[in-house]
């Protein structure tokens, strides 16, 4: 026989008293509480509290503790309160004023009428103390009006609990008077109900919406956010939000100017704790090391843990996040409480006397409706402390983020060369770098300043930061999961006894299980990352270079790079996926396995004496209810336990980065020039100064370094642990880059310092601004320095703004500036002046332009020291002396500046001041121009022998001035040249009036850089059916049968306890007659059985989805979106910021990895279970049904609007993002000008602006995430209330049995949270889905004409060529020939015709912008024939589709160009590009060996390779490097001087054999010893080939067989040298004549 089930919670017996002949008896003491009911809480005689606790607890204690947070409150007023100045609203101060002083004076008479001090004074007191706290209210509400826009969350707080404990009260007085016989009303008094009134008066003005108000409005004009007005309801209902949300419903979308100035103050990133803690922590750290003796370079720790710092900072905010963590589970767990008081009240009501006659005492029906109400209201306070709990996360962790980003970009700005280095080479193969990363080519940087990569610091910004976006929620798990498990298991053991241990022990078992399994994933993840940054970084490297990677063709090659780290990638995300579908039973259906435990171990032998227990309603649905709830902090452990991992492993990438060594600021000692007008006082000085690029290893010899006790930086991470054998073979490598300099400058002193390749002249530079190691000596800078690199940097942003440079606007110098640099032609021919907008990297301005607005950029910051990079190098003859005439030189507008100018020219050389000549990193000779000379020793014979070579091409020529700047005889080692791209859009020589920058009125032609793209309307379902289809259907379905499957599983499970219950019922109700019910074992199996089913099913569909499916969508997305984007035209690049496309690469593609395949399970997931749900309710209670569709309606409404207010703020934070890297992008490529003219500060403001304009719409979407949620939240809590108070007031009474009410409950709470889940996955899916639908943008874009020539429909004829070897001869044919570099634009080339005969060197000459690179890039196709098809069907712009039939290729001639009599409009782009040779003028290395950068396809023999090198005169080089071939060069080949970059492509060249080569300033980065090695190379070698040589250097073409002179696009002059020297009104006799050639 079934042994009796224990009591869950006794119900107490409440029954109204006999009347009182008082209200209030005596008692034996002043503060004691009188019979009958004495203190209680609870009230024995009725239902309700007695009156000595309402007053010595719901006022007295209140009280209390309102008076100690009032005065807590005057006290921060006094302190740190400040008048906000907007005013008063006086129609809500007053009456607010009012409604507290009546309080107060009501509680003070009902104070003085109660006092008896013969009975008790807890009346008297309890009054009075409520007088006493509105008294000191109206102090607080004084300074709230003065110093707060919004309401008080204390007064509104306050005036509620007051009202509620008021009311009770009445209650309570009311009841005790009913029984007295004493008339209600006046034993209640008006003064309790006025002060009732007044309490209810004073909650709702303090509730009324302010917006209307002047103050409000005066706040919102300075910036306040929604939030920041809101009143304490508005915040918890998140009201505030309504607008928004209204206005997208209105407008179908929204911009970002409707959602600005969402973001609260507190949450800027400029306002975080984060900077300043880890700022203390790290000098707290190295303190701690520097007591225990820690020396320079060694490192005892690994620094202060961020991770711990984060929470530091942050702690200011835990309060409030604290306290609903705790307060939530309280009333979580209330709601089954009160469920099986409710239950047991029905069952109550519903049992019938045993005994004939016997009258039952029936519970009152107040009591039912008590327990609806209280349940309500618990499911109320649950749901709106979790939104709220929620919001409180969330704005903590986007907070973090924020301050993590920021704190990465302040770190970037500060990291030396060799952190830099080393952060970049982290992922490389162990022991390949060997040297490299820390000694380069000729002793240059590894990592030169100016051009650092930055993709893995990219991925700490976009992946690691950005895992701290939900980082506090799970954090903040840690705490409520103790209270949630052990209040679920407390319960449980109320109700099922020692059998709880049961499922406690499975639990126990469970949780190694879950830690190893967190561990597990955590160290797959760091796997996957160690990959992920690897194919960043490789795709950055490939798109920052597309320009190089088309010309040679090499689109396959780094297709496959690529794809190799994206392979190994996914291999690892295979290998989480494994794990987690494996271990999906412990979050999945660990649940239903603890509860299939303890409910046999219950049934077997969970009654008295280890009997079986009785399994009732009550038992079966409370505790099923209990482990419902118990699911959710057992399925969240196992996922806050891998994010926590996850968190940590973050946040150490991040740490070791922020640990990395930072440029020593002490190095140079830099003071301000106080007293300018002495002019000869020393303003650069270095005394015996020893620099490197790389830190000198600590058993190195040769250098006595100074104390470095100072510099504390160097003890952070950048010192690379060494093994012993590996550090000495470094320490005896090592030389220092610059050794004994000793160099005195002199205030406005013009100074010259000239060398060879790789002597060491920019590093000179870079030393003076510190961006070098000082291993030895002293260098002291007096004044400001301006800065102008050998490689310009150009922001982007209109031309104005990059010479302006954050200064204030003078017109005046503005002008002067712009006229000194030859900047006036160029700006009146720009499409709108100096408002027209410079593209990434400077792409539409050529090389001079760059280089001159880069000088004027440093001209107009009125520097005290100017430090001159090779400015001159990539500018024409005339150019260069205008410049040198009225900037520079002596008679320029910086006359009186302190100038340095590294040059290779000599025609300026006898107007400098001083000249130092450095040699293998020396200065050798320094002095002025005639003491150098009267030495006759080296700078005296290089001078002496460049004068007699040329003497007899000058012929007397008298002014030396008017050579150009590449008749050098040393040449600079990265001196850069004309930009291809976009150069000749913009011409040079003036064909009108120029106008004034300020005159030139902006146009729609200034932007360059297309804004991004933000779609409206709903994510359409293509989107998601991409993404489908790279899942497969197959993968599809079978998820969603399994999905189904486990449904049907879990909903058996349920009913078969149910048909176990009832099976035993209706056994017992027949008093155990009849056939007797299956065995338990029967039962137990079936349910065994069931959850097996649930379980295996489980495994199996997450298998499907996280091995399986997501694999598969994310290869086939990320693959597409690759060969995509490789493929697309070059003008794409041109108007798309790096940023942009890389944030594809990486924030999309982790979504697409990870969040989506989650939401896409979750939401069927939700919706399945609804189904399930609607099912069993259909079954079981039909009447639920007439609810159903209201219900669907409501949350349809709600789903309507959220969906498109949180889908356009998704786009808008997707579009937010890509500023920040573009930013980021661009302050490493001129991290030495912005340390040089110490602008940190103002770049950090930037990125913190940037930073915030993302996260406010983070914020707006996570905000509108929390109004749904609490909509549907009040909705759910609504039902809920509705389905109690329908059993509850159900006539008959005892008409509705405790099954079914239960079975309702249950699923009334199941199906409410299943829908609210339903609506919030799906608008997730839709948001997420966002990522795919911008990776589907870029996969609908128009690609460049077809590689192949077969696919581009190219003729027979043509197909036979490619079979034979074309092209045999190199014969060149322009035909009428016309381009421009985007539909849109101005024609760059303009019916151009001429002829290049097979085996012929023809010359290419023109001024800036002539036209001379658009021709070579027209050769590769680099850009199509003007109007041609392939122009309109590779342009995005337009409407034509590649497939279009409306025209044929040959439809509209705008012009051809033919190789060997083939139209090249007709081959493949692979085809065409393959069989021609070029030297770009910026040589361009990749990561990897000397051998992939020769030969990617690997297709030659090392001995071809060596040859190759042998005749570029590199091979001698590359012998002894480390490895030769297999010498790892490092990105962007900064081991390498521009020089020997030069070189290495030269032997590419030489490797193809082509039949064409072009030379496109191949030789500007070389001294003229090189430059001679390198035409004799070409002439030898090139002998049979046609060569296109374009050069500014007319010495280096005077042997060309005929020259092509351009000009404005058009064909000027095509002849020989000798006939166009012979006019002397030709083009070329004036170039060449100002060249000193004639």
């Amino acid at each position: 026989m079934m042994a009796q089930q224990r009591p869950f919670l006794t119900r107490p017996d409440f029954s109204f008293p006999d009347p009182w002949p008082a209200l209030i008896g005596k008692g034996p003491g002043l503060l004691s509480c009188p019979p009958p009911e004495g203190w209680g809480p609870a009230s024995h005689d009725r239902f309700g509290f007695t009156l000595c606790f309402e007053f010595s607890i719901l006022f007295g204690a209140l009280s209390a503790l309102a008076t100690i947070s009032l005065v807590g409150r005057l006290i921060y007023f006094r302190k740190y309160g400040q008048a906000h100045g907007y005013g008063r609203t006086r129609w809500i101060y007053w009456p607010t004023q009012a409604c507290m002083a009546m309080a107060a004076m009501c509680a003070l008479l009902l104070a003085a009428t109660n006092y008896d001090a013969q009975t008790s004074l807890l009346p008297s007191l309890g009054y009075f103390s409520i007088a006493l706290t509105w008294s000191l209210a109206l102090f607080v509400n004084y300074y709230e009006h003065l110093c707060t826009i919004r309401s008080s969350d204390l007064l509104f707080s306050l005036y509620l609990l007051f009202l509620t404990s008021v009311l009770v009260h009445i209650r309570t007085i009311y009841l005790l008077a009913t029984v007295a016989s004493i008339e209600g009303p006046s034993a209640i008094g008006w003064p309790l109900l006025t002060l009732a009134g007044a309490l209810l008066l004073g909650v709702v003005v303090e509730a009324w919406p302010r917006g209307g108000t002047l103050v409000q409005k005066r706040a919102m004009a300075e910036g306040a956010s929604d939030y920041e007005k809101a009143n304490t309801l508005s915040r918890c209902t998140f009201h505030f939000q309504q607008p928004i949300i209204f206005l997208s419903m209105k407008k179908g979308t929204l911009t970002p100017k409707d959602i600005a100035d969402q973001l609260p103050e507190y949450l800027k990133s400029k306002n975080g704790r984060l900077q300043t803690v880890w700022d203390h922590a790290l000098s707290s750290w190295k303190l701690a090391n520097k007591r225990r003796g820690q020396s320079s370079t060694e490192l005892e720790s690994t620094g202060p843990s961020l991770f711990w710092v984060i929470l530091k900072a942050e702690s200011v905010n835990f309060g409030p996040l604290v306290l609903t963590r705790i307060l939530r589970p309280s009333a979580t767990f209330a709601v089954p409480v009160i469920l099986s008081l409710l239950l047991e009240y029905l069952q109550d009501i519903r049992v019938q006397p045993t005994n004939p006659g016997e009258e039952k005492e029936m519970p009152s029906l107040s009591y039912g409706l008590f327990l609806a109400v209280g349940m309500f209201l618990m499911t109320l306070a649950s749901a709106i402390m979790m939104v709220l709990n929620r919001d409180q996360t969330i704005s903590l962790s986007l907070h973090t983020r924020s301050q993590l980003v920021s704190l990465i970009y302040q770190k970037s700005l500060r990291l030396s060369p060799g952190a830099r280095q080393q952060h970049q080479q982290q992922d490389k193969t162990k022991g390949k770098t060997g040297n490299t990363a820390t000694t380069g080519a000729n002793g240059l940087p590894p990592s030169k300043p100016s051009s650092s990569p930055v993709t893995s610091i990219t991925n700490l910004m976009s992946v690691d930061a950005e895992r701290w976006d939900e980082g506090f929620i799970f954090l903040s798990m840690w705490i409520s999961f103790p209270i949630e498990i052990g209040s679920s298991l407390w319960l449980l053991y109320k109700l099922l006894g020692w059998s709880t241990v049961a499922g406690l022990a499975v639990m126990a078992g469970l949780t190694p299980i879950q830690v190893y399994r967190a561990k597990l994933a955590a160290r797959l993840q760091r796997l996957k990352l160690g990959q992920m940054d690897g194919r960043t970084r490789a795709t950055t490297e490939a798109l920052s270079a597309i320009k190089v990677v088309k010309l040679y063709s090499w689109e396959s090659a780094f297709l496959k790079r690529i794809l190799g780290y994206r392979n190994r990638e996914l291999y690892e995300l295979r290998r989480i996926g494994m794990v987690a579908a494996v271990s999906s039973f412990l979050y999945v259906s660990s649940t239903l396995v603890i509860c299939l435990v303890t409910l046999s171990v219950y049934a077997t032998w969970g009654g008295p004496n280890f009997t079986p227990g009785e399994l009732t309603p009550q038992v079966v649905f409370v505790s099923m209810a209990l482990f419902a709830m118990l699911r959710i902090p057992i399925s969240s452990l196992s996922e806050a336990i891998s994010v926590t991992m996850n968190l940590f492993v973050s946040t150490k990438r991040i740490q070791d980065f922020l640990l990395l060594e930072e440029i020593d600021p002490k190095a140079v000692e830099r003071v301000p020039d106080n007293d300018p007008k002495q002019p000869r006082e020393i303003v650069v000085a270095l005394t015996d100064a020893w620099f490197s690029w790389s830190r000198q290893p600590d058993n190195a010899a040769g250098v006595d370094r100074e104390e470095e006790s100072a510099d504390e930086n160097s003890r952070l991470l950048s010192s690379v642990d060494r093994a012993g054998d590996e550090s000495d073979a470094v320490a005896h490598n090592f030389k220092p880059t610059l050794q004994n300099i000793n160099l005195k400058v002199a205030r406005h002193q013009l100074m010259a310092i000239i060398g060879t390749v790789g002597a060491g002249k920019s590093s000179l530079l870079n030393a003076v601004i510190g961006e070098m190691y000082k291993l030895h000596g002293h260098v002291r800078v007096k004044g400001s320095i301006a800065y102008v690199p050998q490689q310009p940097w150009i922001l982007n942003m209109s031309l104005r703004d990059n010479i302006l440079f954050g200064m204030p606007f003078n017109q005046e110098r503005y002008q002067s500036i712009v006229f000194a640099c030859g900047l006036e032609p160029d700006i009146a021919l720009l499409p709108a002046g100096d408002a027209t907008e410079i593209g990434e990297r400077g792409i539409n301005l050529s090389g001079g332009q760059k280089q001159r607005v880069s000088m004027a950029r440093a001209a107009y910051q009125d520097a005290d020291i100017y430090l001159l990079d090779e400015p001159l190098s990539a500018v024409d003859a005339h150019v260069d002396q205008h410049i040198w005439k009225e900037l520079i030189g002596p008679e320029g507008l910086l006359r009186n500046k302190t100038r340095l100018l590294v040059t290779h020219g000599i025609h300026h050389l006898k107007e400098m001041d001083q000249i130092s000549v450095v040699k293998g990193g020396q200065i050798v000779e320094s002095g002025s121009y005639d003491s150098l000379m009267a030495q006759e020793r080296m700078f005296s014979k290089l001078i002496m022998e460049y004068a007699v070579e040329h003497r007899r091409k000058r012929r007397g020529s008298r002014q030396t001035e008017d050579q150009d700047g590449s008749d050098s005889i040393i040449s600079d080692e990265s001196s850069t040249a004309e930009s291809s791209e976009g150069a000749s859009d913009i011409n040079e020589s003036p064909p009108r009036k120029p106008k004034k920058p300020s005159e030139v009125e902006k146009d729609n032609k200034a932007g360059l850089v297309v804004a991004e793209k933000i779609q409206d309307g709903a994510v359409s379902w293509n989107v998601l059916m991409t993404y489908i289809r790279a899942m497969s259907y197959k993968s599809f379905f079978l998820m969603v049968l399994l999905l189904v499957l486990s449904q049907v599983f879990l909903v058996g499970t349920n009913l078969w306890l149910k048909y176990w219950i009832n099976v035993n019922e209706r056994y017992k109700e027949r008093g155990e007659a009849g056939p007797p019910p299956p065995s338990l074992g029967v039962f137990l199996s079936i349910f065994t059985l069931l959850t097996l089913g649930y379980v295996l099913t489980c495994i199996a569909m997450m298998w499907t989805i996280y091995v399986v499916a997501r694999i598969r969508a994310s290869e086939r997305l990320h693959k597409v979106l690759l060969e995509r984007v490789l493929r697309l035209p070059a003008a794409f690049f041109d108007t798309t910021p790096l940023g942009r496309i890389l944030n594809r690469f990486s924030g999309d593609i982790a979504n697409v990895d990870s969040r989506i395949p989650s939401k896409l399970y979750e939401t069927w997931n939700s919706t399945i279970g609804v189904l399930g749900a609607m099912a069993v309710v259909a079954v079981t209670t039909p009447i639920f049904l007439v609810v159903l569709p209201f219900l669907i309606v409501a949350f349809g409404i709600i789903q309507q609007y959220y969906a498109v207010a949180s889908r356009s703020c998704r786009r808008i934070e997707s579009v937010a993002k890509s500023p920040i890297f573009q930013q980021f992008t661009e302050s490493l490529g001129g991290l030495s000008s912005i340390r040089a003219m110490q602008v940190q500060d103002r770049f950090s403001q930037d990125n913190r602006a940037k930073i915030d304009h993302h996260t406010n719409a983070s914020v707006t979407f996570t905000r509108c995430v929390r109004w749904m949620e609490c909509r549907t939240q009040i909705m759910s809590s609504f039902l809920i209330l509705m389905t109690t108070l329908w059993f509850v007031l159900a006539k008959p009474r005892g008409s509705v049995d405790a099954s079914t009410a239960g079975l309702a409950l249950s699923f009334a709470m199941s199906i409410s949270n299943s829908m609210i889940w339903t609506v919030r996955n799906y608008c997730d899916l839709l948001n997420q889905l966002v990522a795919v639908e911008r990776i589907h943008e870029y996969t609908e874009l128009r690609t460049e004409a077809p590689l192949d020539t077969e696919e581009a429909g190219g003729s027979s004829e043509t197909l036979k060529a490619l079979r034979t070897g074309w092209p045999t001869l190199g014969r060149i044919k322009f035909d009428h020939y016309s381009t421009r570099y985007r539909e849109g634009l101005d024609l760059v080339l303009r019916d151009i015709s001429f002829e290049v005969k097979p085996a012929e060197k023809v010359a290419i000459v023109g001024r800036t912008g002539a036209g001379k690179s658009s021709l070579t890039l027209a050769l590769f196709r680099m850009i199509e024939a003007a109007d041609s098809y392939w122009a309109r069907a590779t342009d995005n712009t337009s409407h034509l589709l590649p497939g279009d039939t409306t025209f044929a290729p040959q439809a509209l001639p705008q012009g051809k160009i033919e190789i060997d009599g083939i139209d090249i409009s007709t081959l493949g782009l692979r085809d065409l590009r393959q069989h021609l040779s070029i030297i770009p003028q910026e040589p361009t290395l990749f990561a990897g060996t000397v051998r992939e950068n020769l030969d990617p396809f690997s297709e030659c023999s090392d001995m071809d390779l060596w040859e190759s090198l042998e005749r570029a005169h590199l091979k001698e080089y590359i012998v002894s490097l480390e490895g030769g071939l297999s010498f790892m060069v490092a990105p962007q080949g900064e081991n390498f001087s521009v020089g020997q970059r030069s070189l290495i492509c030269l032997a590419r060249a030489l490797l193809r054999k082509s039949r064409i080569l072009i030379l496109d300033e191949a030789t500007a980065a070389v001294d003229v010893q090189t430059d001679e090695l390198i035409q004799r190379t070409i002439r030898k070698e090139f002998t049979d080939r046609t060569v296109l040589t374009i050069a500014h250097r007319i010495k280096t073409i005077m042997d060309s067989d005929r020259i092509l002179v351009l000009d404005q696009g058009h064909v000027l002059e095509y002849d020989t040298p000798e006939v166009l020297l012979k006019d002397r009104e030709s083009m070329f006799y004036k170039l060449a004549e100002q060249a000193g050639e004639v």
